[in-house]
């Protein structure tokens, strides 16, 4: 394993990430880091940036439709939750 760089932790228990590390991870200020183990009980570290809006709607766009959407009336919903309750209740 190469070891990159490395970090004291403060008084405050508190790290600074080396350059070199934000660099490969690709974080910024305000970005989150994840930290888990590994099955071999390795520390791993890895960029946890949250997903923005664009990147979410990218990603449904690429996806495409995984069905055709069904038209609801008010009516088909009102009958479908009456009868819903009637069997929760145990009405006929």
């Amino acid at each position: 394993m190469k070891i990159l760089a490395e970090s004291i932790l403060t008084s405050k228990e508190q790290l600074t990430v080396p350059k070199i590390v934000r660099q490969l991870l690709d974080i910024h200020a305000g970005d989150s880091l994840v930290w888990s183990l590994d099955e071999q009980g390795q520390l791993v570290v890895s960029g946890g940036q949250p997903y923005s809006l664009a990147d979410v709607r990218a990603a449904v766009a690429a996806a495409g439709r995984t069905h055709a959407p069904r038209g609801v009336t008010v009516k088909n919903m009102k009958s479908g939750i009456a009868a819903a309750m009637r069997s929760k209740h145990g009405r006929s």
